[in-house]
Parts: C-alpha cells; sequence; structure tokens
C-alpha cells in the first residue's frame, strides 16, 4: 500500500490511497484551518468506527444475524499538553436485527477489539478504549 498526502492550501491536504480513493484533511480555525475537512486525529477515530464496525458486521452475519440498526457513537478524551494524543475513547455500539442477541452482539465487538481490527488493536498500545453495547 502506498499514501500520497498532497498540500492543497492553507491547512488542507488530500490523501490518496494508490487505488485513487481519496480525503480530505483540515485542522481548526483556531489551529489556522477552515475546518470544513476532518483533522488527521478525527480520521483517526473514524478509522476505528469503520474498521470495527466492518467486523461486527461481517461476524454477526456468520451468526446468521440480521442487522436493521447499526450505529457506533464515539467519545474520546485527548491529554492537554503536546503531543495530545488520545488518552480514553469509549465506544457505543448500538443494534437492532433480527436475531441479535447481547450475547452475540458481546462476542462480536470482543472478537472485534481483540482480534480483528487492527485499528484497535494499534491504539490499545496507548489508549485505554471501553466500549458499551445497546440493543434496541
Amino acid at each position: 500500500m502506498a499514501i500520497k498526502v498532497k498540500w492543497d492550501n492553507g491547512m488542507q491536504f488530500t490523501a490518496t490511497n494508490d487505488l485513487g480513493a481519496a480525503v480530505k484533511m483540515d485542522t481548526g480555525v483556531s489551529y489556522g484551518g477552515s475546518g470544513k475537512y476532518p483533522t488527521p486525529m478525527d480520521l483517526v477515530v473514524m478509522s476505528l468506527g469503520g474498521c470495527t464496525g466492518m467486523d461486527v458486521v461481517s461476524i454477526l452475519e456468520k451468526m446468521r444475524v440480521k442487522l436493521s440498526k447499526f450505529e457506533i457513537l464515539i467519545d474520546t478524551k485527548r491529554r492537554e499538553q503536546v503531543p495530545r494524543y488520545y488518552e480514553t475513547i469509549h465506544i457505543r455500539y448500538i443494534l437492532s436485527g433480527e436475531g441479535l442477541t447481547e450475547d452475540k452482539a458481546r462476542r462480536a465487538v470482543e472478537l472485534s477489539k481483540e482480534k480483528y481490527c487492527s485499528v484497535s488493536i494499534m491504539l490499545q498500545e496507548k489508549v485505554d478504549i471501553t466500549y458499551e453495547i445497546k440493543i434496541e
């Protein structure tokens, strides 16, 4: 895999992978950006949500669960001093679907956290990651 990050203007950059998929990045107004696009730190958390979400969907499909709703809400806390990395990340999984049980949901989330989600496993070295599950 190769990633190209190109400066657009101001504090805006576009990152493109070797397949041509692109994402724009920016920073907040107080740091000289426009705030129009996610910051690099936002993208880390978005990547975590996408990674674990894809895992959970795949695992639940294998358990023959038919999801009708799946949302992931993520709250974070960053250090006050530089470098301002994440100290804590709390993930809330909100799910509903045919055949879904608390046990199945918990098993899918735990497998994602402990075995499959590369983003989560990488972040766990530095960040306290917790989660909760809500079945609707």
